[in-house]
């Protein structure tokens, strides 16, 4: 059987754990990115890629074009 995540939004203003919005440490710098679904190969890569990179690849996705603003790259590793 599958399992179901929720995800909550928003950030803690007092932590005892962790860190907020503002502060800087290595463990914050590398944020996981997950995509599945259709047309999405499945794999990994170790590649370097960027939180600018999300839109182009999901514009890449659809089929449509890149935003104006997008100045991230096409992560290629995930379209089938």
């Amino acid at each position: 059987m599958g399992k179901l995540f929720k995800f909550e939004v928003g950030a803690p203003t007092t932590a005892k754990k962790g860190t907020t919005h503002g502060l800087w440490n290595p463990y914050d710098a590398h944020i996981p990115c997950v995509f599945f679904g259709w047309g999405i190969k499945p794999g990994k890569t170790n590649r370097e890629t960027y939180m600018t990179d999300i839109a182009p690849t999901i514009a890449a996705l659809l089929q449509i074009q890149m935003p104006s603003g997008s100045v991230g790259k096409v992560i290629t590793e995930l379209i089938k």
